[in-house]
């Protein structure tokens, strides 16, 4: 497989590590609203469904961005119209509250109700988000041998 294939490069695999760890830094950080003291309660709270669920996105989110760059660089297809898709789930995923209890970002821009239904649905959502990311990889052809 060519994602494979790209992983196997330090420098992506580096990449993929790197901005799995930022994207859950900065995603835990939101989820509390910048209270850092409040961490610790977000992750005694988190669900651990959704908890698996936004680690297999987290890490799907850092295959996904190394592999594009790994594309541009061989420059095999056009990178424009696939990284839509993935920037899609990457919002998506990030106005939905892992932990009900807790505010997300979407409480600060979005009406109460959308807010709800995300928290009522963050399974469904997640799964979305993440299925947003394996289609992107998908369409960059990470797949094909």
């Amino acid at each position: 497989m060519r994602l494979l294939q790209a992983l196997k490069t330090p420098r992506y695999l580096l990449l993929t590590v790197l901005s799995s760890l930022m994207l859950t830094a900065v995603y835990i950080y939101t989820q509390v609203l910048g209270a850092v003291q409040n961490i610790d309660l977000w992750l005694s709270l988190v669900p651990r469904h959704n908890a698996a669920l936004f680690s297999v996105f987290a890490a799907l989110f850092g295959i996904t961005l190394s592999y594009q760059l790994y594309v541009r660089q061989q420059q095999t297809c056009d990178i424009k119209k696939s990284s839509a898709s993935g920037g899609i789930g990457t919002f998506i995923t990030f106005l939905v509250a892992q932990c009900p209890a807790c505010a997300s970002l979407g409480a600060l821009f979005l009406p109460l109700s959308i807010v709800s239904f995300f928290t009522v649905y963050s399974f469904w959502i997640n799964l979305l988000g993440i299925g947003f990311l394996l289609f992107t990889l998908n369409y960059l052809g990470a797949f094909k041998k």
